[in-house]
């Protein structure tokens, strides 16, 4: 904790091994910002139009087979759906919750404190550490107005994931590059 009251800037000064340690740190949580963009889209796409479905399920109607014959089907009855996404049961969504709310801030604490020792100003360290939280908090209640049927909460969903993107993003980048630049 010395560190943090000290002058900042202090990343180029840390012994080798410490700066390895925080390399492979700050390189997997660039990693995971990039696969978190992967499974965004395999999930709900990156434009967020498949949010209120995998969150809160929704109703498709019912597609003609473009086939004659074949085997038996159950088609329901006239006006009747057959729901194409199940609502996330709210079991599923606690879970999620709960992995989010212990392991996001810690992440959160971790970056931060690895920008808190850069050279960056106070005011930026602020701003940048304030996106952050911002966004890792709205990120957390996104499913749960999406599930609600809120209908701004698919804005929030992306509003949260750029937020946390953007701020993640740099406050990794900053340290990496103090702490290896000549």
């Amino acid at each position: 904790m010395q560190d943090f009251t000290r002058p900042s800037g202090r990343l180029r000064a840390l012994p080798v091994t410490a700066r390895a340690v925080y390399t492979v740190f700050l390189v997997f949580t660039l990693l995971g910002m990039a696969l978190t963009l992967w499974l965004t889209h395999d999930m709900v796409g990156l434009d967020l139009d498949g949010a209120r479905q995998y969150y809160g399920g929704e109703v498709a109607p019912i597609e003609e087979p473009a086939l004659e014959g074949g085997p038996a089907l159950v088609i329901p009855e006239d006006g009747e759906q057959l729901a194409a996404f199940e609502p996330m049961p709210r079991r599923k969504l606690l879970e999620v919750t709960h992995f989010h709310l212990f392991s996001m801030p810690v992440y959160l604490l971790i970056l931060s404190h690895m920008y808190m020792l850069s050279r960056a100003r106070k005011r930026s360290k602020t701003v940048w550490i304030t996106v952050g939280s911002l966004g890792t908090l709205l990120h957390i209640a996104a499913p749960w107005l999406v599930a609600a049927g809120c209908a701004t909460a698919v804005s929030f969903y992306a509003i949260s994931g750029f937020l946390m993107l953007v701020s993640y993003t740099w406050m990794s980048v900053v340290p990496l590059s103090e702490m290896w630049r000549r």
